[in-house]
């Protein structure tokens, strides 16, 4: 489980570079060798029967930690081939020093000529974090060849096309098996398409010291164990307590979704729950879950009365009845989680809830922005700050590295979780959660950090059994208990 993972822009990352040159001492030649020490020390321990190395060099830095990577290799005794693509006139001064190190000891530096050399290993120090562009059409063939090939890949600092920002490929990216990071974790290796690209992400910091890494503000910081917040519950309690979580939604066809919204405030520890969906879905919905209170959306009124939360959307549809029930909980005051069918720009405007948690996964997000879901995904970060500014609250921006943001706060990544928690249901589960959290007397930041990463580490918990494509969005429901439990006995161990 991580524990206090910052991430940078590349600005920052720039600066941090050079404070580990100017206050820690260190000269760019010292960083490059290092950076390849780690790299080397990595690729040794993950594949030790491998021998034929391909390193792919560059002329900028990341192809000096290549060629230094290299002459590290030569010395070991391993065999290497060296194919360079970039102008040699712009390598830096520490760049040179290791390509004339590698050369002294024997190797050849092969300029790129459309055919890749054999090899168990190839090494990727093509381009590092300043790519703003499109790659060039040979870096496009260079790489495309690369991932091609079944050799083991190896990245160092960030595999070569991914946008150290975005995380998304610029079109295609070296799709590594590892990769080793330096100085600090990237933010683009975790958005978006970052992990794919990553594989297993090593971070060395280089000999950066703290008091150089506390001078630069991270983009975000990852959700870990220190950021979950759980509800005490004194044995002297009831169920009025832990508060009264009001689901809305539950259209005709749609009654599943807040089923496992409810369930899911349930056993996150709401002390009552309700559930007001369309009048033909009732009887169903109260069959499901003999502890949930059901009534129809002609009751909305009256069940406002005794909530304290209010979860709005999960299988709400947009029908003439699903808008009149938007339109009367416009003037609700209550703390209020807006998700699926209630993720709506007038909706929203509307509501005059000062307490809401937005749940929109990458389409909702969209619509909440008037653009397309894939401008979503190509830049996450400055989405997540659109609909920070644009309404009020928390935001959780879902989807594969989950963002939570709040005002004056640093933005949350979750980093746990997996591809099995791609399937329906997954965020009505976690909106439910989110309510439950709330209803207990957390705040809305508060929940927000908790939920998503109990919600992720749940997933992560059936998977140790069993399949992770198995996974269903009501096996995380069952997992709850059990990683609030582990975390619990964590705490007091």
């Amino acid at each position: 489980m991580p524990e206090n993972i910052e991430f940078y822009d590349r600005q920052a990352l720039y600066r941090l570079d050079q404070l580990t040159i100017e206050s820690d001492r260190q000269s760019a030649r010292q960083l490059m060798g290092r950076a390849a020490q780690a790299a080397w020390n990595a690729l040794l321990l993950h594949w030790p029967q491998s021998r034929r190395i391909c390193v792919l060099a560059g002329s900028g830095n990341n192809g000096g930690d290549a060629f230094a990577l290299a002459a590290l290799a030569l010395q070991d005794g391993y065999p290497v081939d060296l194919i360079f693509l970039g102008d040699s006139a712009r390598q830096s001064e520490a760049s040179r020093y290791y390509r004339q190190r590698f050369e002294a000891l024997g190797g050849v530096t092969q300029n790129w000529a459309g055919q890749l050399a054999e090899a168990e290993v190839i090494v990727d120090g093509l381009l590092g974090i300043g790519l703003q562009r499109e790659l060039s059409k040979p870096h496009q063939q260079l790489i495309g060849q690369a991932n091609a090939s079944d050799a083991r890949r190896l990245s160092l600092d960030i595999p070569s096309g991914l946008h150290a920002e975005r995380g998304i490929a610029m079109p295609l990216a070296f799709r590594a098996h590892l990769t080793v990071t330096f100085i600090a974790c990237k933010i683009g290796c975790q958005l978006a398409d970052g992990p794919e690209y990553c594989g297993e992400l090593l971070c060395d910091d280089l000999g950066l010291s703290s008091n150089s890494k506390r001078q630069i503000h991270p983009v975000a910081s990852a959700l870990s164990i220190a950021n979950i917040q759980l509800p005490e519950r004194p044995a002297n309690s009831h169920k009025n307590t832990f508060g009264h979580v009001l689901v809305v939604g539950g259209a005709a066809g749609m009654s599943g979704a807040v089923r496992l919204a409810a369930r899911a405030a349930l056993i996150s520890g709401a002390g009552l729950v309700s559930a007001c969906v369309q009048d033909v879905c009732v009887d169903v919905v109260a069959a499901a879950q003999a502890e949930l209170m059901v009534s129809d959306w002609s009751q909305l009124d009256r069940l406002l009365q005794w909530a304290s939360v209010v979860l709005v959307g999960p299988g709400l549809g947009d029908s003439a009845q699903a808008q009149a029930v938007l339109q009367r909980l416009s003037s609700c005051r209550l703390p209020m989680i807006v998700d699926a069918d209630a993720l709506h720009p007038e909706v929203l405007s509307n509501i005059s809830s000062e307490e809401m948690i937005l749940t929109p996964h990458p389409g909702e997000a969209a619509r909440l922005l008037g653009c397309s879901a894939s401008a979503i995904q190509s830049n996450r970060l400055e989405a997540l700050q659109d609909l920070l500014e644009k309404y009020r609250g928390v935001v959780v921006l879902k989807g594969s590295g989950s963002l939570v943001a709040a005002p004056g706060e640093t933005i949350r990544l979750c980093v746990n979780g997996h591809h099995g928690m791609a399937t329906a249901g997954m965020g009505d589960v976690l909106a439910g959660m989110l309510a439950g959290y709330r209803a207990q007397g957390l705040s809305a930041w508060q929940a927000a950090q908790t939920a998503v990463l109990v919600h992720a580490l749940a997933a992560e918990d059936f998977s140790v059994e069993k399949d992770e494509a198995s996974l269903v969005a009501s096996d995380v429901i069952e997992r709850i208990g059990r990683v609030v439990k582990i975390i619990q006995q964590g705490r007091r161990s």
